[in-house]
This record gives C-alpha cells, structure tokens and sequence, in this order.
C-alpha cells in the first residue's frame, strides 16, 4: 500500500474490485459502465466502480504523466459543462493518437460481464 496515508494504490484497488469485487457489490458485472439499464443505473455500482476501473485501464495505457494531462485537460474543457461517454472516449482517442483504444472500449466500457484480464 502505497496509495498515500495507508490506503491503496489504484492497481491494487483495481486489482481487488476484479478478483473480489462481487463480494461488495453484487451487481458489479451486471451491465456494461456505459451501457446503465436506466435512470436508476446512472448511479450504480457498475457506472462508478466498474467507471473507475476504465480510468485506470486508460492510465495503464497511456502511462502515468500523459494520464495526469489527459484528466487536466478533460476536466479544464469540460468544467460547468456536460458531456457524455462518446465526448469522453473521443477526447482520450485525441490525446493519445497513437494508442488502439477500440478493445477497452469494446470489453471494459461497453462489454457485458467480467472482461478477460490480460
């Protein structure tokens, strides 16, 4: 643990969430993060918990600094304003050019179930 003041990095919460997950939050798997079954699902465990561990799939890819800009410069473009999943995805493709997005996409965002862990 060295996520500061005791707490866990975001790999190993991730890392828990993945293998453990269900335990906590037994609908976790239930539906894709972007994909909520309602207005209800805006807030549920697999838009949030499942949500942030798409952020940390992004970080894995793009390395810790760019991730750093990429969420500067995501929240300084979109701060009292709105945007959705399409707007989100479509900025990170921007920022990070030479990086193949389409399989987080597919598995991790918009797929059903637990995704394979590479």
């Amino acid at each position: 643990m060295d996520g500061g003041r005791g707490r866990p990095t975001a790999e190993e919460t991730f890392t828990e969430l993945y293998e453990h997950g269900e335990d906590t939050y037994d609908d976790l798997w239930e539906f894709p993060p972007a994909r909520p079954t309602g207005a209800d699902g805006i807030s549920a465990d697999p838009v949030y918990q499942r949500g942030a561990m798409v952020v940390h799939k992004i970080r894995q890819a793009v390395g810790d600094d760019a991730f750093y800009d990429l969420v500067q410069g995501w929240t300084a473009a979109h701060r009292h304003g709105n945007a959705d999943t399409a707007d989100f995805t479509a900025y990170v493709e921007e920022q990070a050019p030479d990086q193949d997005f389409e399989p987080l996409w597919r598995d991790w965002l918009y797929g059903e179930g637990r995704p394979e862990r590479p």
